[in-house]
């Protein structure tokens, strides 16, 4: 949130930093696509991406196959996986559209904007401001 603080300060990204109104710094949209499997490189182990799914088909897995989980991945699923950790991937999903938002973090956004990074969610980081 600082760096979108900052952004909307700064001369030549206020434009579009006063339209984004995610915590995330980054939005992909796939549509009608497989994902091989895969990890995302560019975020950190310790954060979180979102993955929402949606569209006319009627069945899909979410596989992450070192854990040896495979969910269902119907329309209108939302998993948070920390992308940069576990291989993921998509591999069909019969008839129908479909469509995936993946909302991520990226380290350049918040070393451009001189934001530090957040690490692992604890019991202790969650309540250190409490009395």
């Amino acid at each position: 949130m600082q760096a979108l603080h900052n952004m909307r300060e700064g001369r030549w990204t206020k434009w579009a930093a006063e339209k984004w109104v995610s915590a995330f710094t980054g939005i992909a949209v796939m549509s009608n696509r497989r994902s091989i499997p895969h990890v995302d490189r560019r975020g950190s182990p310790a954060w979180y991406d979102l993955l929402l799914t949606a569209g006319s088909y009627r069945r899909a897995e979410l596989r992450m196959p070192e854990i040896g989980l495979t969910m269902d991945y119907k329309s209108g699923t939302v998993v948070a996986i920390c992308g940069n950790a576990l291989v993921h991937e998509v591999r069909d999903w019969g008839d129908g559209d479909r469509i995936c938002y993946a909302m991520f973090m990226r380290k350049e956004v918040l070393a451009r904007n001189k934001c530090h990074w957040v690490g692992w969610s604890t019991k202790e980081s969650c309540c250190e401001h409490q009395p």
